[in-house]
C-alpha cells in the first residue's frame, strides 16, 4: 500500500510504502502525480520511505513500475530510499552508479536529512565561472567529489546563455589537482550531452590538472574534437589561460 507524502516541495514526489504494492497504487496515485508535475518541472525528485519489512509488489505493480521508470527515465533528479533493510541499503549500493539521476540510502532515523537532501535548491558542487568578455569558461570541479548531472546541467545553462549572443566560447579551463570522475552513468551521460551541444562551437579546453586523466584526454581525446586540448600541470595556471587566450 502507498501512502503520500504531504508538505513536500512541488518538484518533489514523496511516498510512504506500508503494505505490498498494488497495481492501483500506481495508476491511481503515482503516475497521475507524476504526469501532473511533470507539466511545471522539467525533472522530479522522489523521497520513498519504506515503513518494516519489504512487502513486494503484485505483478500489475511491477508492470506499472517499470513503465514509470523507463517512460520518465530522464526526468528523474534525486531520488532518496529511505529504510532499514539490510539488503535494500546494499542494492541502491549497488544501483546508484547506474541509476540516471542521483540514488542515496538514509536509515530510518536520518528521515530528515533525506528529506532536506531532495528538497535542496542550488546542487551543482563545481565552481564555474565565466568572462563573458574574453569568453573562457572556468570549471573548478572539487577533487573529492564526483560529477554529478546537477553539475553538468549548470555548466550546461551558463554556456547556452553565452552562445545566444556569441558564435563561440573562446576557451574552457577545466582546473582541478585531481579530476574526479562521474558519479553515475547519468553523469556521464550529462556530460556527453553537453559536449554534443556545444563541441562545434568551442575554440580550446585547457586541463589543468595532475591527474593521469589529463594525459588520457590531451592525447587521445584531441584528435577527435574540433576543440583544442591541452593539458597543463596543476600549478601552470597562468600559463594556460595565456594559451587559452592567443
Amino acid at each position: 500500500m502507498l501512502n503520500m507524502i504531504e508538505d513536500l516541495p512541488d518538484h518533489v514526489i514523496g511516498i510512504r510504502i506500508t503494505d505490498k504494492l498494488r497495481a492501483e497504487d500506481y495508476s491511481e496515485q503515482l503516475v497521475p502525480l507524476v504526469n501532473e508535475r511533470l507539466e511545471k518541472h522539467r525533472k522530479l525528485d522522489l523521497l520513498c520511505c519504506i515503513e518494516g519489512e519489504w512487502k513486494g509488489m503484485e505483478a500489475g505493480a511491477a508492470w506499472q513500475d517499470l513503465r514509470l521508470g523507463l517512460g520518465k527515465l530522464g526526468h528523474w533528479g534525486r531520488m532518496a530510499l529511505i529504510s532499514d533493510i539490510g539488503w535494500l541499503e546494499n542494492a541502491v549500493k549497488f544501483f546508484r552508479v547506474l541509476s540516471p539521476g542521483e540514488l542515496r540510502h538514509f536509515d530510518s532515523d536520518d528521515y530528515e536529512a533525506a528529506r532536506q537532501w531532495v528538497c535542496e535548491q542550488d546542487r551543482a558542487r563545481i565552481n564555474i565561472s565565466l568572462d563573458a568578455e574574453s569568453g573562457i569558461l572556468l570549471l573548478e570541479p572539487g577533487s573529492d567529489a564526483a560529477l554529478s548531472e546537477d553539475d553538468f546541467e549548470a555548466v550546461g545553462e551558463i554556456a547556452k546563455d553565452h552562445l545566444k549572443n556569441h558564435q563561440q566560447l573562446r576557451g574552457i579551463m577545466i582546473r582541478s589537482r585531481r579530476l574526479p570522475g562521474w558519479q553515475s552513468i547519468g553523469a556521464l551521460f550529462a556530460h556527453l550531452k553537453f559536449i554534443n551541444s556545444v563541441h562545434d562551437r568551442i575554440g580550446k579546453v585547457a586541463l589543468v590538472t595532475n591527474s593521469p586523466m589529463g594525459t588520457f584526454a590531451d592525447r587521445v581525446l584531441d584528435p577527435l574534437m574540433l576543440a583544442k586540448i591541452r593539458r597543463f600541470d596543476y600549478d601552470q595556471n597562468d600559463e594556460a589561460m595565456i594559451w587559452l587566450k592567443d
